[in-house]
């Protein structure tokens, strides 16, 4: 049986389109995310950002960190992201070992939990296509109690600061 032209164009579109709103290129993130300001909800999440994989390997992280404004603990179950084929996210346990965290991490009442280097990440594996610096992300963050929290990460080059870390010493701006 052969298709029309009309149903395989239409079908080819919606797929490019479906991508694209998950890995943009050279979009600020103050445009990319509308205010440019984090959230004023239950959950606030700030500084987020991904590194893009260093070959060989082919996983890239995402990092942020997650406030939680509210006087009950809530938990961050799953992260989506069109950026990969999976999205895991990966913990500290008490011993300081990186775990995958299969039942989420908990933020605590007017806490936070931070995702940065050798405390967490979410690795995002099998991408779809090659992250470069100066493109963004997006990252659907789904908690217990808040819901869903959709969050825009600059991609940023090996060896950059991560967004909110303060300047090495001695460094000049």
């Amino acid at each position: 049986m052969r298709l029309p032209w009309p149903a395989v164009a239409a079908g080819v579109a919606v797929a490019a389109l479906g991508a694209a709103g998950l890995i943009r290129g050279a979009v600020p993130q103050s445009l990319a995310s509308g205010s440019g300001a984090p959230s004023a909800g239950p959950i606030v999440v700030t500084n987020a950002y991904v590194r893009p994989p260093v070959p060989p390997n082919d996983t890239a992280a995402a990092y942020f960190t997650v406030y939680n404004t509210t006087s009950r603990p809530d938990r961050l179950l799953d992260v989506l992201t069109g950026a990969g084929a999976t999205a895991v996210l990966h913990t500290t346990n008490s011993k300081g070992n990186m775990i995958a965290a299969p039942n989420g991490a908990l933020i605590p009442a007017h806490g936070t939990l931070v995702l940065s280097t050798g405390k967490g990440h979410v690795m995002i594996g099998q991408l779809f296509g090659t992250l470069k610096p100066g493109q963004t992300v997006d990252l659907q963050l789904d908690f217990q109690r808040a819901g869903t929290v959709d969050v825009v990460a600059n991609v940023i080059a090996v060896g950059a600061p991560a967004p909110g870390a303060a300047a090495p010493s001695g460094a000049h701006s």
